[in-house]
């Protein structure tokens, strides 16, 4: 469902700026999945990079953009930062999945900062399912930090 309402917002010139996340929460690793439009996240890494034009298609399209999404979005467990390790990447020209993980379980707290700075209306979505059930979640530009317990 979430992937058909991206692929609905792909089709032209998209009205709103989303990204979303899949979460899935075990006791040893939380996997997480982050789909989002193909140029947007071009735009702006080229912004983040001083205007050169990104390809995310090209091989080094995809460093870039786990460059880019390890600056923007940081998790916690309390006070101790937690390795955000990328595990694939999944290009096509109207999205792309990044597909991470997290050692470890909840609690932690996200930080996701991911197109804030580049589009005032971006909101980044988060559908989490943990032991305890279903956690949605949504980051802005004036609230970027989650907690997920």
């Amino acid at each position: 469902m979430l992937w058909l309402l991206l692929t609905l917002f792909c089709a032209a010139d998209h009205p709103m700026h989303l990204a979303a996340h899949e979460l899935t929460v075990g006791a040893k690793r939380t996997d997480w999945a982050l789909r989002i439009f193909t140029d947007d996240l071009e735009d702006a890494i080229s912004a983040s990079l001083g205007g050169t034009k990104v390809r995310l298609e090209r091989p080094e399209g995809r460093s870039q953009a786990e460059n880019y999404v390890r600056s923007k979005l940081t998790v916690f467990r309390g006070r101790k930062a937690l390795d955000l390790h990328i595990d694939g990447f999944t290009y096509q020209p109207d999205a792309v999945e990044i597909q991470m993980h997290v050692d470890g379980g909840l609690p932690f707290s996200i930080t996701d900062r991911v197109l804030h700075d580049r589009f005032e209306d971006q909101r980044n979505v988060y559908f989490v399912r943990g032991p305890k059930g279903r956690i949605d979640a949504v980051s802005t530009k004036e609230n970027p930090r989650i907690e997920l317990k």
